[in-house]
């Protein structure tokens, strides 16, 4: 079958090795900084103007990740997305530097040469404080309207504040459906983040836990990668050629190639695959970085493919 069939996989060549989860960073305080959801801050890089973001996300980390607020929540389904996958981190090469990446797949469209196709999910508040950050629900759940394999879904999530009274019940709103019946005000703050919705009891290998959000009154769930571009970036893939159904050869021991990573400007988690097309001669890894690409000569194929695959950590 071809790899580009098996989107999970056709990048995925795994790695044993495990590594501390760094935090992807959240830009800046007040709004942009506290918005979403779950994200964790790396204490090495982060400085003091990040201070009261970290606070609001933590808080509202546990907010999302909290037990229900009464009975019958807890008596809620949780959407039938298949059985629970394990997600391996992947090697690959940046600049001649290893890192590793989890690979998610090709969940989400490609628009024009370099955009990423968005999907809504909503967060509610009771308001925004004096320093203009929101005022997240206590225990209340993100809504989304889409999953995987129904049109319209992305990894990519544009985010949306829906202001409720201050008597509003956590996780009484539960689906879209629900929120367009209370015409609540709703504003766009202008923020989109990786958060892919992957199958209940689903693990990821650095141990990055999973949030709960609502889908027509079903729970979902995803690891929250934080703040992202609606930008793809180029990743490099390398093969010997296509075979006689039009489908990749690739190098065999041979990792993918980044030119960017978390803590650089122009950071996007959804890369646009690149095809570089080897020669017999070419042993595995002798490529390790863009510029090396670039000063090959080889031949690059552009598919019109884009992966969402966010790196965790330098190795």
């Amino acid at each position: 079958m071809s790899q580009f069939n098996q989107p999970v996989s056709f990048l995925a060549r795994r790695t044993g090795r495990r590594s501390l989860l760094r935090g992807l960073g959240v830009g800046a305080a007040g709004l942009t900084g506290a918005i979403l959801i779950g994200c964790g801050d790396d204490e090495e890089t982060m400085d003091d103007s990040m201070a009261d973001a970290t606070a609001t996300m933590d808080a509202m980390a546990t907010a999302t990740t909290a037990a229900m607020a009464d009975d019958s929540m807890a008596e809620a389904m949780d959407a039938a997305l298949g059985d629970a996958k394990h997600y391996e981190l992947v090697s690959g090469w940046y600049r001649d530097e290893p890192v590793v990446y989890y690979d998610f797949g090709m969940q989400s469209p490609l628009m024009n040469a370099a955009g990423v196709g968005v999907a809504p999910i909503w967060a509610l508040i009771t308001g925004m404080d004096a320093d203009g950050n929101p005022q997240f629900v206590p225990h209340q759940h993100n809504i989304i309207d889409v999953v995987p394999g129904h049109a319209g879904y992305s990894d990519l999530w544009q985010v949306n504040l829906v202001t409720v009274p201050e008597d509003y019940v956590a996780d009484s709103i539960t689906s879209k459906m629900e929120l367009d019946g209370m015409a609540y005000p709703t504003i766009q703050p202008g923020l989109f983040v990786n958060c892919p919705v992957v199958p209940a009891g689903s693990t990821l290998e650095n141990g990055e836990e999973l949030t709960q959000g609502w889908h027509n009154g079903e729970r979902v769930y995803y690891p929250d990668f934080g703040p992202n571009p609606a930008a793809g970036i180029p990743i490099w893939a390398f093969i010997t050629g296509m075979d006689t159904d039009g489908n990749p050869q690739f190098v065999e021991g041979q990792h993918n190639v980044i030119d960017a990573i978390p803590s650089d400007p122009g950071y996007s988690a959804f890369w646009i695959v690149n095809l570089v097309v080897v020669d017999s001669a070419y042993e595995a890894n002798t490529i390790k970085s863009a510029t090396d690409v670039a000063a090959s000569g080889f031949e690059v194929l552009t598919p019109g493919l884009m992966v969402n695959c966010p790196v965790v950590d330098m190795m």
